[in-house]
């Protein structure tokens, strides 16, 4: 399976490049990283929970994903694994989903090409203040649209 990875060039300026000044070797990383992660499922050690954005309501339809990222100070929490006669052992997706922090990557798919994805914004390092910011996701959304349904 060939996977596409692209960082969309309407957003670039204002949610990557002040992330990739401080952080450089991210830029090449996150794309290499990315294309593996969605081909084989396999977690890079900084890619955390990957969720869909479902506030404000009205963009539920645009699929904008976010997947948490642990970047520069905000890491990732060390994992509690149950101990005594209730002990388990975690699989691969509990695990992911404990990996939160305050950085995120927002992305999306397109709808007719299923390998294809638009990398759209790394929030960072207030994820969840920019993401209250209902005018820019909503602003996002509209971009996440228009990325699914183009015809590659």
């Amino acid at each position: 399976m060939q996977i596409s990875v692209t960082y969309n060039p309407q957003t670039y300026e204002k949610f990557f490049a002040p992330v990739f000044a401080r952080f450089p070797q991210l830029e090449q990383s996150l794309v290499d990283d990315f294309m593996h992660y969605k081909a084989t499922g396999q977690l890079p050690h900084y890619f955390g929970r990957d969720t869909l954005y479902d506030r404000p309501e009205d963009i539920k339809d645009a699929q904008l994903w976010h997947l948490h990222l642990e970047i520069g100070a905000n890491k990732f929490p060390q994992p509690t694994y149950p101990s005594g006669k209730r002990s388990v052992s975690l699989d691969h997706t509990t695990l992911q989903w404990y990996r939160t922090s305050d950085s995120c990557l927002v992305y999306t798919q397109n709808l007719i090409d299923e390998n294809a994805y638009s990398l759209i914004a790394v929030f960072h390092p207030w994820a969840h203040s920019e993401a209250q910011n209902y005018k820019q996701i909503r602003a996002l959304a509209t971009i996440a649209r228009k990325f699914r349904e183009s015809i590659l």
